[in-house]
């Protein structure tokens, strides 16, 4: 029979991997509206994180709450704080997926030439959301050899993601250079793109607070 600590904590973890895969659905409808060139597609991502800053407080309060309660010690005590931690990244991943949506594409009176690097922007929304996936999923899995296996590969579409942006910056420097006039809206642009890659590392951070957790069972 579970102690009263123990079904706290699957509580929690429900709560999160909920919140979780309401960040990986925005995802995946924003990879599929940069796919079809259908940015109407993004109202419905935008409808997927209403009510994320609400739920993470939630989360935060029963984990306050659990640590009055139980004062857990030593490693329990690291488990818990890696979760109120994890909120923290889920918030920030939030963030940047919204800026994305509400900005993309970027409105201008000049002329941008997205047609060289759009397929490289999917590609990066595509390892974006893979880590982002991988990493929510984690939540959901007890084995800790498949907890290690799906923290690898989010680390390891981070790190795609990383590569994939410094094309795209490398290209619209050239682009840059090509059109002054419009100088401030690339800058724009390629700071909006930069949310995606920002999404990459939130994963990777999430993956590794749960790696920390698993081995600290």
């Amino acid at each position: 029979m579970l102690t009263k600590y123990e079904e706290k904590l699957i509580s929690i973890n429900e709560m999160m991997l909920a919140i979780g895969q309401k960040i990986v659905k925005a995802n995946e409808v924003i990879y599929d509206g940069l796919k079809s060139g259908d940015y109407s597609k993004f109202k419905d991502a935008k409808e997927s994180l209403a009510g994320i800053k609400d739920e993470a407080r939630t989360v935060d309060k029963e984990i306050v709450i659990t640590l009055a309660l139980f004062a857990p010690e030593a490693k329990d005590l690291k488990t818990i704080i890696s979760y109120l931690k994890m909120t923290n990244e889920y918030l920030r991943a939030s963030s940047n997926t919204k800026s994305f949506l509400k900005n993309f594409p970027v409105k201008t009176d000049g002329e941008l030439h997205f047609g060289a690097i759009m397929a490289n922007i999917i590609l990066l929304q595509k390892a974006s959301l893979a880590a982002i996936k991988n990493a929510v999923s984690m939540l959901s899995k007890e084995d800790q050899e498949a907890k290690e296996d799906l923290c690898v590969k989010a680390n390891m579409e981070e790190s795609k993601a990383d590569d994939i942006y410094s094309l795209i910056e490398k290209d619209l420097f050239v682009e840059m250079l090509n059109a002054k006039e419009l100088s401030q809206e690339y800058f724009q642009a390629l700071s909006l793109i930069r949310k995606i890659e920002k999404i990459a590392d939130r994963a990777a951070c999430m993956a590794s607070l749960q790696y920390d957790i698993c081995h600290n069972n």
